[in-house]
């Protein structure tokens, strides 16, 4: 029996590439722009190390940032690793 075509094989999952499992969580929160402004977001994803948010202006936000939500004891640091138009992916600023 031959072997079937390229076409008809199976795709291979991509590699994981985060250091920690990633759960999602669909959580209100907010992301302290400065002193005196902040923007509402949806916590999408949340895993040990950092989030991703969703926001209806991303590019508003800047590359370190305060984000608030119920889930932590007080607001933690974060730094923006990618960035689309509605979304940002960042890890957790450890001090």
């Amino acid at each position: 029996m031959a072997a079937p075509s390229p076409a008809l094989r199976p795709l291979a999952e991509p590699a994981e590439r985060r250091a920690s499992p990633r759960a999602r969580i669909d959580e209100s929160g907010l992301i302290a722009v400065d002193e005196h402004t902040s923007l509402p977001c949806l916590i999408y994803d949340l895993s040990e190390h950092g989030v991703r948010l969703v926001s209806l202006d991303a590019t508003c936000v800047p590359e370190v940032f305060l984000l608030a939500a119920t889930r932590f004891p007080e607001p933690r640091v974060c730094r923006a690793v990618w960035r689309g138009a509605e979304e940002i992916g960042a890890r957790f600023v450890v001090p």
